[in-house]
């Protein structure tokens, strides 16, 4: 095994560990007790026919997804601990996929720094990370489903880029399994199934137009169509639509447009600026000014830091020290606030407070994750030279003149607005939580790799910031990792206690479970994900699964 290989098995194992480690301490939470019993019934799936029939009740009441609901099914039977490998193993699947469609290439182990960026990019950018991919519920129907349609459009990808090197392949014996695949990657979720089928319908008549169309491309595209029409057709999805969607006009559908595409952007925020560096240095490329990029660039200097940037690292510092001791420094912030702002304005109701507290507790979080983002992109401009006269400079050429000339910034600008696409097919529906951006941000992560390991990109960043670049992500990932790992440790003690006070009801005889609120408020953004008990959705599945009519939350 050479040095490359061995990179990129230490990346695969960290990856892998990481995830291990948090799916072992997320336990069955929220939606996985509802699909732990036959489907609206009080009767625990015990066998493989009864995830047949429960999938079934699901498809004619509730919804289509049969492809993420069956694995879900079918682990929740076989027992939590095998899950946790699985989806463990599904994430460093994801990852591997994501990797091969940046490089445009099986052979993704030839690059162990981009294999490792990639983790790095999904493990900050996937909005709610700890819901789509952590969370069993939600890991099946985002992270299982993402794997088979990023899975089956590589020989699309390959297959496009033979034809642009004049050499199309023919794999004619591929044509039954991309139709299986076809079918398993549309009947995943409704943006990213009319994505998958658009993308490859697309790309069949074009390679037909070019004359090397192997017969696989449409028997995929065909597959995909099949399960887009299983997917929506579901009689199910009309019940849930009635009921969720009831009274909410165009408008209503427009604003969630502008709510889901902006949340995905302040996760996506360091890959955007990435980008946009990288966009610059294509254009300063262009604009004969090369001597900007590399003189004297055979090590990257360390520059003395600005009053400003070390009042925000001190700031940082300080955020880091009171959000591992308590959150001194939030709380102490909250109080103030509720003092001397909501309760003049006469906002002091008990409920209002309660929300504003919880809001509160992602403060010191957030403020070091963006702090931080803002501290090293002004290490990296220093580092990269970026003066306004550079940057006057770069914005002589066009984006345009860059697009033709370099291929991975033509493939960035062909994913980018597929991932806009993909995110405004939501327009049909009547809500868009941030983690339906999942697959978008799949898309764009794919798009900045591949810009990023493009050698007019990647000598300027390894000669003049690769020191900056390792410090800010190393700074980025160990805190909020950090943070994951001990939140879903602690809410697993917290989560054990209180089933164990519903087990105890049931076990009575008691009609309801009572308990007190989990303490804690902090999700290290958002990488961790429960709810409390008397939550609708928890509520209700956890009493049908336990055999008790109630649990109250003494708030």
């Amino acid at each position: 095994m050479n040095r490359k290989c061995r990179e990129t098995v230490l990346a695969a194992a960290g990856i892998f560990l990481l995830m291990y480690a948090l799916n072992y301490f997320m336990p069955l939470h929220r939606d996985d007790y509802e699909y732990s019993l036959i489907w609206l019934t009080n009767q625990h799936i015990a066998s493989l026919p009864d995830v047949m029939e429960s999938l079934w009740r699901h498809y004619l009441l509730h919804g289509g997804r049969m492809v993420a609901f069956f694995f879900l099914d079918v682990f929740l039977l076989w027992g939590k601990g095998i899950f946790d490998i699985a989806n463990a193993l599904m994430f460093l699947i994801l990852i591997v996929l994501l990797t091969i469609h940046a490089r445009r290439d099986w052979r993704f182990w030839q690059e162990p720094r981009l294999f490792a960026v990639m983790g790095a990019f999904a493990w900050l950018s996937f909005p709610h990370f700890g819901e789509v991919a952590v969370w069993k519920c939600g890991a099946a129907v985002y992270l299982w489903t993402g794997v088979f349609a990023a899975l089956f459009l590589v020989p699309y990808n390959l297959q496009c880029r033979a034809m642009a090197q004049e050499k199309p392949p023919v794999r004619n014996w591929l044509i039954a399994p991309m139709l299986v695949l076809g079918v398993l990657a549309g009947w995943s979720v409704e943006n990213l199934a009319v994505t998958v089928f658009a993308l490859t319908a697309g790309l069949s008549w074009w390679a037909r137009r070019k004359g090397a169309m192997p017969l696989w491309m449409p028997a995929g595209a065909f597959g995909a169509f099949v399960g887009l029409v299983l997917l929506v057709a579901a009689p199910g999805n009309f019940v849930r639509y009635d009921a969720q969607g009831s009274g909410k006009g165009i408008l209503t559908h427009i604003g969630n447009q502008f709510a889901g595409n902006g949340e995905m952007a302040l996760y996506i925020l360091p890959v955007l600026l990435l980008l946009l560096a990288a966009g610059r240095i294509y254009r300063l490329h262009l604009a004969a000014r090369v001597d900007m990029l590399h003189d004297n660039a055979a090590r990257e200097r360390p520059c003395a830091l600005k009053v400003g940037q070390i009042a925000c690292l001190l700031w940082i510092l300080l955020l880091v020290f009171s959000y591992f001791n308590g959150g001194f420094f939030a709380n102490a912030l909250r109080d103030f606030l509720v003092a001397h702002v909501l309760v003049p304005l006469g906002l002091d109701k008990p409920r209002t407070i309660e929300h504003f507290a919880n809001v509160m507790a992602g403060f010191e979080e957030m403020a070091i994750y963006w702090l931080t983002i803002f501290f090293f992109y002004s290490l990296l401009k220093r580092s990269l030279g970026f003066s306004r006269d550079k940057l006057a400079a770069a914005r002589t050429v066009s984006w345009l003149e860059v697009m033709h000339t370099f291929p991975a910034a033509r493939y960035a600008a062909f994913l980018l607005p597929l991932a806009l696409f993909n995110n405004f097919v939501m327009i049909a529906a009547p809500t868009f939580p941030a983690r339906a951006t999942f697959s978008s941000v799949a898309m764009i992560l794919v798009a900045a790799c591949a810009v990023l390991r493009d050698p007019v990109v990647a000598d300027v960043l390894q000669s003049r910031a690769k020191k900056t670049l390792l410090a800010g992500a190393a700074a980025i990932c160990s805190f909020t990792m950090a943070a994951a790992l001990f939140i879903t440790a602690a809410m697993q003690e917290e989560n054990a206690v209180r089933i164990a006070i519903v087990e105890q009801a049931a076990a009575n005889g008691e009609d309801i479970a009572y308990m007190k609120p989990i303490p804690l408020k902090n999700r290290a953004l958002r990488h961790v994900f429960f709810v409390d008990f008397d939550n609708g959705v928890t509520k209700e599945g956890l009493c049908r699964y336990y055999g008790i009519k109630d649990i109250c939350v003494e708030r």
